[in-house]
């Protein structure tokens, strides 16, 4: 392997590490819900996609339906996601958040954002554009395989 590969694997286990530290001691929100990755990831799919489907939720999170459907009802219990049935298909079910986890979501996502605004800031003005393209290049290309 290259020198690049070992070099980025080093500094991505630094920033994983300094990710993990930050979040157990300021990011308030996150401790405050208690909220794992799975809810997280859950939240914010149902943000971005307000009516979807449990089997949608369950392949955006490369689990089974009924994994997903544990994370969505422990969500529904604490009154953050709730279960619609459309009037076109009263079989279906189509999820969204409350009141409640849009306001918890906004925080969480408020929190993560001040933590890229972290990242950002170690760069000079202008290797920012560059970096947040190429990030976006190896984001894309890994969730697509």
């Amino acid at each position: 392997m290259s020198d690049d590969v070992h070099k980025l694997h080093h500094a991505v286990q630094i920033i994983m590490r300094a990710f993990k530290i930050a979040e157990a001691n300021v990011q308030v929100a996150h401790r405050e819900l208690a909220f794992g990755p799975p809810e997280i990831q859950t939240m914010r799919f149902v943000a971005e996609n307000a009516g979807c489907k449990l089997a949608d939720l369950a392949e955006h999170l490369g689990v089974v339906p009924t994994t997903a459907s544990s994370i969505v009802d422990r969500l529904v219990e604490r009154g953050l996601i709730r279960r619609d049935r459309p009037e076109t298909n009263r079989r279906a079910i189509a999820l969204a958040l409350t009141e409640a986890g849009a306001d918890a979501f906004s925080r969480i996502e408020a929190e993560e954002l001040a933590t890229m605004q972290m990242m950002l800031d170690a760069l000079a003005e202008d290797e920012r554009a560059p970096f947040v393209t190429s990030i976006s290049k190896i984001a894309a290309s890994v969730s697509s395989q």
